[in-house]
């Protein structure tokens, strides 16, 4: 066991090969033996988050002919890294210093499309967790204004039928996680996320879709379906 710590110490790595295959083998042994983490877990965690940054020095311009194309090389390194916290999180979540663990999704809600959706599916897990209803409650302020730009963002009037269905997906999402939100105990206290729901959930455009979203939520708890899968 103490060899783990050693291991992941390999997250420091200067090969980007090498930290994303280290960071897929931290999800497989949070899942499978959570306990051989649970020690290690403190020095890991820092490691962990630093690479749910999005680094301006792996982002470039391929030439196409008539077309650039924008390459992340960080992209997948950072999707391994916050499956790695969904993991974590439901294996050892008492582990966690859940604010700052937090702070990492509310980075991750201003990020491209992928890291948008699963930092929703694991706000969407802690939304329903009496446990986190503390540390989201304090943390509601830092997460409304990157889910209102979600939620109320536009595609260009050219956008094709992939781009259309991607944004729809992540709108959604994005209501549904602040739905989740929302429903927490205290919620409403928080002056900020409040006016959020408010005036950009429950009036507008959104109204529509925001309580269509309500009631597949409502009908999950009521036992119809998942509300994580909705």
């Amino acid at each position: 066991r103490p060899r783990w710590a050693t291991f992941f110490a390999l997250l420091s790595d200067a090969d980007l090969k090498v930290r994303h295959a280290t960071l897929l083998t931290l999800s497989c042994v949070a899942h499978n033996r959570t306990s051989y983490l649970v020690e290690c877990l403190p020095p890991i965690l820092p490691l962990l988050y630093e690479e749910t940054a999005k680094r301006a020095e792996l982002v470039h311009q391929v030439d196409l002919g008539p077309f650039k194309h924008t390459v992340d090389d960080g992209l997948e390194l950072r999707k391994a890294a916050y499956e790695a916290m969904d993991t974590i999180l439901d294996s050892c979540a008492e582990r966690l210093e859940l604010r700052a663990f937090i702070a990492r999704l509310a980075a991750g809600l201003t990020d491209d499309y992928d890291i948008k959706l699963l930092c929703h599916l694991v706000l969407c897990k802690m939304a329903v967790r009496p446990a986190c209803t503390p540390a989201l409650l304090g943390s509601l302020d830092t997460l409304c204004e990157p889910l209102r730009k979600t939620v109320v963002g536009t595609l260009k009037d050219n956008a094709v039928k992939q781009e259309i269905e991607r944004h729809d997906e992540l709108v959604r999402s994005g209501l549904r996680v602040s739905y989740l939100l929302a429903k927490m105990p205290g919620a409403d206290g928080c002056v900020k996320f409040d006016e959020y729901v408010r005036m950009t959930l429950k009036q507008g455009k959104l109204q529509a879709r925001y309580e269509l979203i309500m009631n597949e939520v409502d009908g999950a708890d009521d036992g119809a379906a998942d509300p994580m899968v909705l």
